[in-house]
């Protein structure tokens, strides 16, 4: 499973980057107050970043909750032999 999500990864970017270098042209970004020409490569991998990480975060947010909402239980003790505490073991003393 860990080797399909690396692989879809890696498509991913792979595709990303391919529409970034064949989309160089710039247009204009208006954002409030502030205007500004940027190529298109440049908005779509920025705005790409963002939405990854705002992704990342939120899923970590989620299985944090549902990792407190859902304890693990504590592993049982075989039924076997009552658990004895360890024996001491006896030390020598030096007469000198």
């Amino acid at each position: 499973m860990q080797k399909i999500r690396w692989a879809i990864l890696l498509i991913g970017v792979i595709v990303l980057l391919a529409a970034a270098i064949q989309n160089s042209e710039n247009v204009p970004l208006k954002l409030f107050f502030y205007e500004t020409q940027l190529p298109v490569s440049v908005l779509l991998l920025v705005t790409s970043t963002i939405s990854f990480f705002l992704g990342a975060l939120t899923m970590g947010r989620l299985l944090r909750k549902s990792s407190k909402a859902n304890p693990k239980p504590a592993p049982e003790k075989p039924a076997g032999k009552p658990a004895t505490a360890p024996t001491p073991t006896p030390t020598k003393t030096n007469p000198f």
